[in-house]
């Protein structure tokens, strides 16, 4: 889908606005789950093929990484975030 495009389809009010910060993800032999939480509630599951979600996470992995590049912000995932956390009330 064309930049454009998807800007315009975003931009509409036809499609629900989902927002989520938190997510899982299982797997059986056909497809690939993510149920997506908005603080600790379950808003919504997307399911997707095996390829499909691969593509998916490509894609996320090249937005973030040329986000990061932009910014020059590295952004620290759920578990780097706990782990500094810790680190700190250790101290």
């Amino acid at each position: 889908m064309a930049e454009t495009q998807m800007m315009d389809v975003m931009r509409s009010s036809d499609l629900p606005d989902i927002y989520f910060n938190e997510f899982g993800v299982g797997m059986s032999k056909n497809d690939v789950f993510i149920l997506l939480r908005r603080n600790g509630k379950e808003e919504a599951v997307l399911n997707a093929s095996h390829i499909t979600a691969k593509s998916l996470a490509n894609a996320l992995n090249e937005a973030i990484t040329e986000f990061e590049v932009r910014t020059r912000q590295n952004i620290l995932i759920s578990e780097e975030i706990e782990k500094l956390m810790e680190d700190e009330t250790d101290a």
